[in-house]
C-alpha cells in the first residue's frame, strides 16, 4: 500500500506531502489545479522515463520519495534479494531527476538501479487511464489473469514443471548423442590406450616401492658391510657396547646396597641393554637377508621402466594413469551400451510428453471455460460503469508452432508450440459500440473507457490479483448521473481488497471516497503554489458542493452534498 508521497521541485510543486490511507483515495480540485502532477510524479517515482523539462523554474533538479507497507509478494521480496536489500516493513523508493541528465534511483537508502525501480514498481501500483504504466495493457498478463481467475494455478505448476523436465530430459539426450559421436570418433585410440594401461596391471604406491627395492638391490654388498660392522660393535666384538653395558650396570647394582637411589640408574642401562640387544639381532636378520639378486634387479628394472614409459607418454602420474584407464573402460561401457540407453531415455521422454500434453490441454479446456465466465461476469461489470454496449471477449489461440516471442524457450507439438506457461496465447478483446469489431485492449484509445475497462476488470479480479495499489485517472470521462454513482460504488467495492487512489472531478464519484484530497493552485506573490489537503466535515462538504454547483454555494447545493455523502459512505457490496 502507498502511504507517504513527497514532491520537491516537479514542475509548478515546490513541495508537497501526500499521506494516503487504507481504502479508497478519492483527489479532487479545479481544472488545471495539478491533479494529473501527482500521477506523473507517482509514474517517475515508478521507473517512467523522465524529462528535464518537469524540473521546476529555477531548481537544478526535482525529487519525489514513496513509502509503501511493504507487501510479502514473492516478486518483490525476490527482487530486493537479488539486489542485496533487506525486506523489512516499510519499502523507501526515492527518483532525482536533474538537469544535467544525471538520474539517482534510491531504494531503502540505498543506491538501486532504474531497472529495479520498474520491476518493484510493476509489483506495487497499476495506474488506470491513458498510461503505459498499467499492467492490463501488457498482454502477457491476460493469460496470468484468466489463470488466476479460473483457479488454475497447480496445474500451470504441473505444465511448468513438466515443459522443464522434457527439455531437461531431451537436452541430456542430445548431449548423450553428441558425446557418442564423439567418443565413437575416438573408440580406436580409446580401445588400445585402455588395454595398454590395463594390461601394465597397475597398482597404487607400487612405484614407491619398486624404487625402495631397486636402491636395496643396487647397495647390498654396502649395507651388509654397515650392518655386520654395527651387530659387532653391538654385541659380538670384545667390548661390545652390550657387554659394557651390563658391566656398568653390574657395578651400578652394587652400589646401590650403599645408597638405593642408584636402583634407578642401573634400571634404565638395564633397559638400554635390551634394546642394544634387539637392535643388533634386527640388524643381524637384515644382513642376512640381502642378497644382491642381478636377475630380481633386472626384474624391477623393467618394471620401472614401463611405468616411467606410461607416464612419459600420457604426461600423467601412476594414480592419474588408473584414473584414465577407469574413464576409458566407462567411455567404452557407454559406446557398447549406447543404443540401449538412447532407448530407455526415449521411452522416458515418451511418457513425460504424454502426461504434458494431456496436462497442457486440460489447462487449456479449464481456460476456455474461465474465458466463458469471465466474458459474462465483464459484459455485466461494464454496462454498470456506463458501456452496456460494449463487449469483451478473452481471445485463447494456440501458440504457432514458429511463434517469434520467446523463441526456443518451447517445445513444439505438431502445429503449435508449448512453454512453461501451456499452448495458448491470450488476449483480452473489446468492443465499444454494437457494430464495431473487437479490438485488443491495448489499442482501446480512449482514457475514459480504457479506465472503465480496467474497473470493470479489478472488480471481477479482485480476488485474484495481488497488486495491492490501483490509480483511476479519467475514470469519470463521459459519464455523469446514475452511471458516476455506479462507478463511484464499484470503485468503492474495490477498495475493500485493494488500495484504490481516484482522481475525479464528479461528486457522485468523490462522494464514495474514505479519504478525500484537494488539489489547489495559488498565485502568490506573481509565484504559482501547489499546496494538497486533507478534507474532514465541514470542508468536505464544502468540496462537494462546489463540484455539484460551481463557485457559487448555496445552501441547497449544501443539502445536495450532505445527502450524497450519506450515500456514498453506506454500505457497499463487498
Amino acid at each position: 500500500m502507498l502511504r507517504e508521497l513527497f514532491i520537491q521541485n516537479l514542475a509548478i510543486i515546490e513541495q508537497a506531502s501526500i499521506e494516503f490511507r487504507p481504502g479508497l483515495n478519492v483527489l479532487t480540485g479545479e481544472t488545471g489545479a495539478g491533479k494529473s502532477l501527482l500521477v506523473g510524479a507517482l509514474e517517475l517515482v515508478l521507473g517512467e522515463r523522465a524529462r528535464g523539462d518537469w524540473i521546476r523554474t529555477g531548481a537544478e533538479e526535482a525529487r519525489v520519495e514513496a513509502v509503501f507497507d511493504l507487501p510479502g509478494t514473492p516478486e518483490i521480496l525476490a527482487s530486493l534479494e537479488e539486489a542485496g536489500l533487506a525486506a523489512g516493513d516499510d519499502l523507501l523508493v526515492r527518483r532525482t531527476v536533474s538537469r544535467s541528465g544525471k538520474n539517482r534511483v534510491h531504494v531503502n537508502d540505498r543506491a538501486a538501479t532504474l531497472g529495479l525501480l520498474e520491476t518493484l514498481g510493476r509489483s506495487l501500483v497499476d495506474i488506470h487511464g491513458q498510461h503505459e504504466h498499467q499492467s492490463l495493457l501488457h498482454v502477457r498478463r491476460h493469460r496470468e489473469l484468466v489463470d488466476l481467475f479460473g483457479g488454475h494455478l497447480p496445474l500451470l505448476e504441473q505444465v511448468s514443471l513438466g515443459v522443464r523436465k522434457l527439455k531437461d530430459l531431451q537436452s541430456r539426450l542430445a548431449r548423450m548423442e553428441e558425446e557418442y559421436r564423439r567418443l565413437l570418433s575416438e573408440r580406436d585410440l580409446a580401445l588400445f590406450q585402455s588395454r595398454e594401461i590395463s594390461g601394465a596391471r597397475l597398482r597404487p604406491g607400487e612405484e614407491e616401492e619398486l624404487e625402495q627395492e631397486r636402491k636395496r638391490l643396487l647397495h647390498a654388498h654396502r649395507l651388509r658391510e654397515v650392518c655386520e660392522e654395527a651387530e659387532q660393535g653391538l654385541y659380538s666384538d670384545r667390548n661390545a657396547v652390550v657387554d659394557t653395558v651390563s658391566h656398568l650396570q653390574k657395578r651400578l647394582l652394587e652400589a646401590a646396597g650403599l645408597d638405593p637411589a642408584l636402583q634407578g640408574p642401573a634400571g634404565q642401562l638395564e633397559t638400554a641393554r635390551a634394546y642394544l640387544e634387539d637392535a643388533a639381532a634386527q640388524v643381524r636378520d637384515y644382513a642376512a637377508g640381502l642378497e644382491g639378486d642381478p636377475d630380481r634387479l633386472e626384474q624391477v628394472e623393467e618394471r620401472l621402466g614401463l611405468l616411467h614409459r606410461l607416464k612419459r607418454k600420457y604426461q600423467l602420474g601412476v594414480p592419474e594413469l588408473l584414473d584414465r584407464g577407469e574413464e576409458l573402460a566407462r567411455q567404452l561401457h557407454r559406446l557398447d551400451h549406447f543404443e540401449e540407453e538412447r532407448r530407455v531415455r526415449n521411452e522416458e521422454i515418451l511418457r513425460v510428453r504424454q502426461r504434458l500434453f494431456q496436462e497442457v490441454e486440460t489447462l487449456s479446456g479449464k481456460r476456455k471455460s474461465a474465458a466463458e465466465e469471465l466474458e459474462s461476469r465483464m459484459e455485466e461489470e461494464l454496462g454498470a460503469v456506463g458501456m452496456k454496449d460494449a463487449g469483451f471477449r478473452v481471445e485463447i489461440l494456440p501458440i504457432p508452432a514458429e511463434a517469434e516471442e520467446r523463441p526456443g524457450e518451447g517445445i513444439r507439438f505438431g502445429d503449435c508450440r508449448v512453454d512453461t506457461s501451456g499452448m495458448d496465447r491470450v488476449e483480452f478483446l473489446i468492443r465499444p459500440n454494437p457494430g464495431q469489431e473487437y479490438r485488443p485492449l491495448r489499442r482501446i484509445a480512449s482514457g475514459g473507457e480504457l479506465s472503465r475497462i480496467m474497473l470493470a476488470l479489478r472488480n471481477v479480479l479482485r480476488n485474484t490479483d495481488e497488486l495491492p495499489t490501483l490509480v483511476f485517472d479519467e475514470v469519470d470521462a463521459g459519464i455523469g448521473g446514475a452511471e458516476a454513482e455506479a462507478v463511484g460504488a464499484r470503485l468503492k467495492r474495490l477498495s475493500r481488497h485493494v488500495q484504490v487512489l481516484c482522481i475525479t472531478h464528479l461528486p457522485q464519484i468523490a462522494v464514495f471516497g474514505e479519504t478525500h484530497l484537494k488539489v489547489c493552485k495559488d498565485l502568490e506573490e506573481h509565484q504559482t503554489r501547489f499546496r494538497i489537503q486533507t478534507l474532514e466535515g465541514a470542508e468536505r462538504e464544502n468540496e462537494i458542493a462546489r463540484m455539484l454547483g460551481g463557485r457559487r454555494i448555496t445552501e441547497k447545493t449544501r443539502a445536495h452534498a450532505r445527502e450524497m455523502m450519506r450515500r456514498g459512505q453506506g454500505e457497499v457490496e463487498p
